[in-house]
């Protein structure tokens, strides 16, 4: 026995929700039974507990991860940083998948991340002896394949943080599991690049507000994903404001980078930014190991070129950006970051002292409708929860002479020269474009808002003409994607709208409360006159259609977008084995699996590119009936059933040859088979719509 093998003191680790231990107790026994060390921990963690020492140094001592990943699994923090360990580890030895096997009780995969993970080893939930000790002999069976431990004891301290101290992450931060993975997929994707289509790796870019995670995602990312980056973390804080920010970004990234270079040993006079990357590409390109190059707080109004110098220096590098600006997202994948789902809101609100009754649970629901999901109020009003009275603190956030969230205002901006709210990137006193699109955006709120009441409001206001209404509101909507403030429509959408945050800062902190009020005025009765225009005239000439004066979203001017997703979906259909056969002992039942599973990704993907004008579309429903009533149930019956099958392959078996051998193949088959008949219906359906008929292409 080597070395390695002497230092793997567990078969298996068991990665386990506390809320799912009665599923685990008779796998663990089974595990045992079978002669397998195994180590599973006891112990009542607090969700934001820390990882201990001795679940660090167990789980670099074992061989494998078992994650017992229900819907639950990846709400918590240890399960995800074990999971995360686990597949780093693989990914260092060629397959991130090789040391972590599933069990998934749900009926579906659509909770397990990251994507890779998808099409890894499940097994149905165990219920019930008889399964836990099949599943245990099949776990006996693949832990015996593996040589050595995951690997030495993970731990921030081990990596390279320059040019700032590293931080020791929030321990109130939650949720954002899936948002992680898509960073570490797009970050990685040149390494992989079957796993998406989209996207080239390498760069990543992260969107949103002030306030909604972006850095503390980035630097949560950093932390849990470090041993992926053995050649140092280089974190670079560029947050600048004003009309020379560019300028005062590009400054301050040089000296950065000169900390940098000194730190690393590397003596260079007053030369230029460009000659400074350059040694630095040369020092990191001879450690020959993959590093993160952060770039956090960028603001608006780069230039290309200006942008490329602050990518890494090298082709080891994956360079990660943090901006509240959407003008960002051409060279590098995008990753809109928007407020916390209720349930990861909920957990963060609830995080120091848990609502002890009815009538708290229900204020603690009314408040994470208050906040929007935005985790920086979150934590803060969670904090004066612990010893307030939730009832009143609502109260308090709603009242126009004190302002609960104050504290974060004054912590944010602490010595610098703040605006009103860090909520709002501007101070809002002038009769600018901007300010003027926020201020009708905040009288709706809610609701969204088109384009042309905005601009029908501008023209009563002000006596502008048509034109230079509409030039002011794209003016104004524009300045205002770079900083982040406003929600700008999805493809095909012409309607805005603002954070409940926003529209309340906007609110409390207006300057001109007379330019707000004569807006306001103006819009509410430009609305009223849209809506009530078509009652009159249905009432005076019942026969006779007329369109309003005012809509809040024009037709889409094309069907452009709908034909490429149709036609997109179809090349995806026309060319898989459902639609396609599969002959009697032909081809592989795996692969047949994992080619209709990517259909998922393009039906989804699609339904994105679509937008609102989905509503007017037939598409979505024909993409609803592929998914959820022909694949969703074919695949959820046997993904699971065929993986258990391969679990029990012999090593000097092949994967075909096992398949063939599988007592429910021809039935599996024959499942295949029925599915060719309303696919082929649904392929065709796609090509009315896409205007090409791939079907009759792929039969010559």
């Amino acid at each position: 026995m080597d070395r390695q093998q002497r230092e793997a003191e567990w078969d298996v680790f068991v990665s386990y929700s506390r809320s799912d231990a009665d599923l685990l107790r008779p796998l663990a026994r089974a595990l045992r039974h079978r002669g397998l060390r195994v180590f599973v921990d006891d112990t009542a963690v607090d969700d934001f507990a820390g990882i201990t020492a001795t679940i660090s140094h167990a789980l670099s001592r074992s061989k494998a991860l078992l994650a017992l990943y229900s819907e639950e699994y990846p709400r918590r923090r240890a399960c995800q940083w074990e999971l995360t360990y686990a597949f780093q580890a693989g990914q260092r030895e060629g397959d991130p998948r090789r040391r972590i096997l599933i069990i998934n009780p749900e009926r579906t995969a659509d909770h397990v991340h990251p994507l890779e993970l998808r099409d890894a080893r499940h097994w149905p939930g165990v219920r019930g002896d008889e399964a836990a000790n099949l599943l245990a002999a099949r776990v006996s069976s693949y832990v015996g394949e593996l040589t050595g431990p995951l690997g030495c004891t993970p731990g921030p301290s081990q990596a390279t943080w320059l040019p700032a101290p590293m931080p020791s992450g929030s321990r109130w931060f939650t949720g954002r599991l899936a948002e992680q993975w898509h960073l570490h997929t797009a970050l990685h994707r040149h390494r992989a690049p079957l796993v998406s289509q989209v996207g080239h790796g390498r760069a990543a870019v992260v969107r949103g507000m002030p306030g909604i995670g972006k850095s503390l995602l980035a630097q949560e990312y950093a932390l849990q994903f470090a041993p992926s980056f053995p050649g140092g973390v280089y974190w670079f804080d560029l947050h600048a404001t004003g009309p020379d920010a560019a300028d005062l970004t590009l400054d301050g990234y040089f000296r950065q980078v000169r900390t940098v270079a000194s730190a690393l040993g590397i003596h260079t006079g007053t030369e230029s930014l460009p000659a400074l990357l350059s040694h630095l590409a040369l020092a990191l390109g001879e450690r020959n190991m993959p590093f993160l190059w952060v770039l956090d707080g960028i603001p608006d109004g780069l230039s290309h070129e200006q942008l490329a110098l602050l990518y890494g220096p090298h082709m080891l590098a994956a360079t990660l950006l943090t901006t509240r600006s959407r003008h960002y997202g051409r060279s590098a994948e995008p990753l809109d970051l928007g407020p916390l789902p209720d349930p990861d809101a909920y957990d963060l609100l609830t995080s120091r002292r848990r609502p002890t009754g009815r009538e708290e649970r229900e204020v603690a629901v009314d408040m994470l409708r208050d906040l929007g999901g935005h985790p920086v109020a979150l934590d803060l009003v969670a904090e004066r929860m612990a010893h307030e009275n939730a009832a009143r603190l609502r109260r308090l956030l709603h009242s126009n002479s004190t302002d609960a969230l104050l504290r974060w205002e004054r912590a944010a901006y602490s010595g610098r020269s703040a605006p009103p709210s860090p909520l709002l990137p501007r101070i809002i006193k002038t009769r600018t474009p901007a300010n003027d699109v926020l201020r009708m955006l905040a009288v709706v709120h809610p609701t969204a808002l088109g384009e042309g009441p905005m601009e029908q409001t501008l023209s009563r206001v002000d006596g502008l003409r048509p034109a230079e209404a509409v030039h002011r509101v794209t003016e104004g909507t524009d300045a205002l994607i770079g900083e982040g403030t406003v929600r700008p429509p999805s493809p095909g959408d012409h309607t805005w709208s603002i954070h409940p945050l926003v529209a309340r800062a906007v609110r409390r902190h207006d300057g001109d409360i007379t330019r707000q009020e004569d807006l306001r005025q103006a819009l509410l009765s430009i609305l009223v006159e849209s809506w009530s225009a078509p009652m009159l005239e249905a009432r005076s000439t019942p026969t006779t259609a007329q369109e309003s004066p005012v809509r809040s979203q024009p037709p889409s001017p094309s069907n452009d977008v709908e034909r490429a997703v149709a036609f997109d979906l179809q090349v995806e259909l026309a060319l898989r084995v459902g639609v396609q056969p599969l002959a009697d002992g032909q081809g592989s039942l795996r692969e047949a699996l994992t080619s209709l599973h990517s259909v998922f990704t393009t039906a989804r993907d699609g339904l994105h590119r679509l937008g609102p004008q989905a509503s007017a579309s037939r598409l979505p429903h024909m993409v609803a009936g592929l998914v959820n009533d022909l694949l969703r149930p074919f695949l959820s019956t046997w993904h699971p059933a065929l993986e258990v099958h391969e679990a029990g392959r012999p090593v000097a078996m092949s994967s075909i040859e096992h398949e063939r051998r599988w007592e429910r193949a021809a039935e599996m088959r024959s499942a295949l088979a029925a599915l060719r008949e309303p696919l082929t219906d649904i392929t065709t359906g796609l090509g009315e719509l896409s205007g090409a008929d791939l079907l009759a292409a792929v039969a010559e």
